[in-house]
């Protein structure tokens, strides 16, 4: 959109294509015409169901700003930076804003927004600007002037400034200036595909069948060779005429010229074309619905890989333009936008609630953070940090017993399990890394009735008789837990 003699006009009025200002090309040589970009889109289906996945997959993400600090990152919903991407303008909600840039640029290889300022000098607005009418062009100086051509070359021209545009645009091998459009790579598989649609239709247009031969044991004149094919036609050609009984006169006899499917591999070079469509895109077939090579264990996660694999790395050039061409207009180099993929990415339920329970277990997540990541209310008590399989929030650590063995005895503390006297017995034996584990689960508790003799022994195959007659003998002993943990270290092997 852009402002002409104090009106508004829109950008997404047809241009004009013959004097387009669009380099290096707008379209591709097909059969036997030429298409424009834009008519690609329009006509060709799988260019349209690609582009449309990956602008539909863009826009419904998350679009949020952050500022960076000493302890980590916060959200900045007030920023003005914030509030601009979140509302771009008056005429278009977010989400259709951002479909129309994707697919811009996937169509066309680049998208251009027009920055509208406001009173204070800042973007106010942000309004697309079709590709197609924007010549671009370097000065002097180095800096870029975009000039604006309403509908031809000659309309009155606009002349943008370089910091007035955001300006999205695909790697080209031979410029720096614009876009090279994915539709380029694809000129042939797309004019095999507009020949391979436009002979199935001629082909059911037709007759629905290869062609037909008459013969007639005469010769015939131009005037009655040409009646017997207008009267063959009207009755014969055309899908509603398929299989009519055909009368012939004087000795004629048809021949049916056979040219299947088959021979023609007619099939095979539309799913040849689909398949090369998808690959110029990088997009994994499965998104798309086909299904010829899915299977149940890997089309789940060829769905994951859309976002993770193919549209993560065009979402960071996205928000590397935005960070160079348009944050910079606030002033303020501690905020950034960012795509958030969290939600696209969530697997299953059961999947889920087991990253959750691990998260929360080793002192990753809160419980309330996972609650609202599963859109559930706040519980009072659920903010805190836990680790470890014992749950013990994460700032009462410090004050619980030491799991090492004690350096010294306990007043009144005697070992419970008495010293093996003579040589009559073998004193038995304990690993150390079972009896650091054994004692670290129970230094966590305040006394020995709180040990939980099943987690205590969790993992020690062969050994868990010995640490469960300890314990045992210990709470009949009215041991403390530190008199415990010196009886296990004592049967520690040497």
């Amino acid at each position: 959109m852009i402002l002409s003699g104090g009106q508004l006009v829109l950008a997404d009025t047809t241009p004009s294509f013959a004097n387009t200002y669009y380099a290096p090309s707008t379209g591709l040589n097909l059969t036997d015409f030429f298409s424009s970009y834009q008519a690609i889109y329009k006509n060709q289906l799988w260019v349209y169901v690609v582009v449309r996945k990956l602008a539909l997959g863009t826009a419904r993400l998350p679009l949020k700003v952050y500022r960076r600090g000493k302890d980590g990152r916060t959200e900045e919903r007030d920023n003005p930076y914030a509030v601009l991407l979140n509302n771009p303008n008056q005429h278009m909600n977010p989400k259709h804003f951002w479909e129309w840039t994707v697919s811009t640029l996937n169509v066309f290889g680049e998208a251009i927004w027009l920055k509208v300022r406001g009173r204070d000098g800042k973007p106010a607005e942000l309004w697309p600007v079709h590709p197609i009418n924007i010549a671009v062009k370097r000065e002097d100086d180095g800096t870029l002037s975009y000039i604006y051509h309403l509908g031809n070359a000659f309309t009155p021209k606009f002349v943008i400034p370089q910091s007035d545009i955001v300006h999205f645009k695909n790697y080209h091998p031979d410029t720096t200036l614009r876009g090279l459009s994915p539709l380029e790579p694809l000129r042939m598989t797309l004019l095999n595909e507009d020949s391979a649609r436009r002979a199935s239709t001629a082909l059911w247009k037709n007759g629905a069948r290869p062609s037909v031969t008459l013969s007639h044991p005469g010769k015939l004149s131009t005037e009655a060779m040409a009646r017997l094919k207008a009267n063959w036609d009207a009755i014969h050609s055309s899908v509603d005429n398929f299989a009519k009984t055909a009368i012939l006169e004087e000795g004629m006899k048809p021949e049916v010229l056979s040219l299947n499917a088959e021979e023609l591999q007619y099939i095979e070079t539309r799913k040849l074309n689909r398949e090369e469509v998808v690959a110029a895109y990088d997009v994994p077939p499965p998104v798309v619905h086909i299904l010829d090579r899915a299977t149940f264990s890997n089309i789940t996660e060829q769905m994951r890989s859309l976002y993770r694999d193919t549209m993560a790395p065009r979402l960071q050039l996205l928000e590397a333009d935005l960070d160079f061409q348009l944050r910079p207009d606030f002033e303020d180099d501690t905020v950034y936008a960012e795509f958030l993929m969290d939600e696209v990415l969530r697997g299953d339920f059961e999947s889920r609630m087991d990253a959750y329970s691990k998260a929360i277990g080793y002192g990753v997540l809160e419980p309330a953070e996972a609650r609202e990541a599963e859109n559930r209310p706040f519980v009072e008590g659920s903010d805190r940090l836990f680790i470890n399989a014992a749950n013990i929030p994460i700032d009462e650590v410090s004050s619980r017993t030491s799991p090492s063995p004690p350096a010294e005895d306990v007043p009144g503390d005697k070992p419970a399990v008495p010293e093996p006297q003579g040589d009559t017995q073998p004193k038995p034996k304990l690993p150390p890394a079972k009896a650091r584990l054994v004692t670290d689960r129970a230094g966590r508790r305040e006394a020995l009735a709180d040990v939980d003799p099943q987690t205590l022994v969790m993992g020690l195959n062969g050994d868990s008789e010995l640490v469960l007659s300890v314990l045992a003998d210990c709470r009949d002993a009215g041991a403390s837990v530190a008199a415990f943990c010196r009886d296990i270290w004592n049967l520690v092997e040497d």
